[in-house]
């Protein structure tokens, strides 16, 4: 009988995780777990990156799911991805096509409830050439009003008022844009791409080697949350409007889908995304790569519930009092543990991985 799937998404990390393998040994898949070298859980105990692989291995043809890619953003995709499974996903890779699943590419963040990894680095901005980053020259100029030092009342007001200035001479896309569209230069800052190659990063590459180096076709579907009006979703490509690849997504999954380089997308464009290091290594080859985003609360939510998270990180002394109610706040801000939002979040995960399923045959 199948289950009403809210009765997928997970409590926490942990329980996200033993659901997902349980999942995969009912379905007779195994799993590759990748243990984590030096990051704990809040519970002081190992965290695993966990991939479980469906079809022929020398399949030409495939679809990769990622869930967890920003941490706390891991509740959408671990309970997708363990719904698909006790729904028969095991089922429905073609002939000589594979379904490759991942489970928490940032278990560190998943765990302790950060979009960011250990390291305060962002996984879909760390794909760079580290020792020469782009540079985010706006970023720079707002970086002490984007991650205040403090976030009492007056500081916040300052700083807001300052961005809020930034907004009305350049535009409040603008604004997103130098805020989220990945540096390289502070970090303790709001998304810092990292100063080297994550653990994370190195992991889906060696996964992409495993599993993936004789596809010839590749469809990918990263799950994210924190864009858009609570339940709505899109299908963010980095791809432009005229090309194969977004003419692909489009036939695959329609109106959803939206390019963050044209400007049609609530994502602005960023800098060293899985998106273009999956291109890299795809180089030559069809991919056709997607990020479903699902909306959870109102953009100045979201935001301040980073800000907030960031400062008790980087700047608070161990045992704030505030804590809880702050780590309160960001994982409701990416994930409304709600029945409702849970149903409609599942119904677009099931249209996309449909209609990819559909596409891979």
């Amino acid at each position: 009988m199948t289950k009403p799937p809210e009765s997928y998404f997970p409590a926490d990390y942990r329980s996200g995780r033993a659901a997902f393998i349980e999942a995969c040994e009912e379905a007779d898949l195994g799993v590759t777990a990748r243990v984590h070298p030096t990051a704990k859980g809040p519970d002081g105990k190992p965290l695993f990156i966990d991939v479980a692989t469906i079809g022929a291995r020398e399949a030409k043809t495939a679809l990769l799911l990622i869930s967890g890619t920003h941490g706390v953003e891991g509740y959408f995709g671990s309970g997708v991805e363990t719904g698909l499974l006790r729904e028969g996903l095991a089922r429905r890779a073609p002939k000589g096509a594979k379904i490759v699943v991942l489970h928490a590419l940032n278990p560190y963040g998943f765990a302790w409830n950060r979009r960011v990894n250990e390291d305060n680095a962002d996984i879909n901005r760390n794909f760079v050439d580290h020792a020469h980053p782009p540079a985010n020259l706006a970023y720079e100029s707002l970086s002490e009003f984007i991650a205040p030092g403090s976030i009492s009342p007056a500081a916040m007001k300052k700083s807001n008022a300052r961005l809020r200035n930034y907004a009305r001479e350049h535009g409040d896309f603008a604004l997103q844009t130098a805020i989220s569209a990945g540096q390289y230069s502070h970090t303790d800052g709001l998304y810092f791409g990292g100063s080297h190659m994550a653990w994370s990063a190195a992991m889906l590459k060696d996964v992409f080697v495993e599993e993936l180096a004789h596809v010839k076709r590749l469809i990918a579907i990263d799950f994210h949350t924190g864009l858009g009006k609570t339940g709505a979703a899109e299908m963010i490509t980095e791809d432009l409007p005229g090309s194969a690849a977004y003419a692909r997504a489009k036939a695959m999954w329609g109106g959803l889908v939206q390019s963050s380089e044209a400007g049609e997308s609530l994502s602005a464009p960023l800098t060293g995304t899985i998106d273009a290091a999956v291109a890299q290594w795809m180089k030559g080859k069809e991919l056709t790569f997607a990020a479903l985003e699902v909306g959870t609360a109102p953009l100045r939510d979201v935001f301040g519930s980073l800000r907030k998270d960031n400062w008790l990180h980087t700047r608070a002394k161990p045992g704030h009092r505030g804590a809880k109610a702050i780590k309160r706040e960001i994982r409701a801000a990416f994930y409304p543990d709600t029945a409702e939002w849970k149903r409609a979040v599942w119904a677009h995960a099931q249209e996309a991985i449909d209609a990819a399923c559909t596409a891979l045959a």
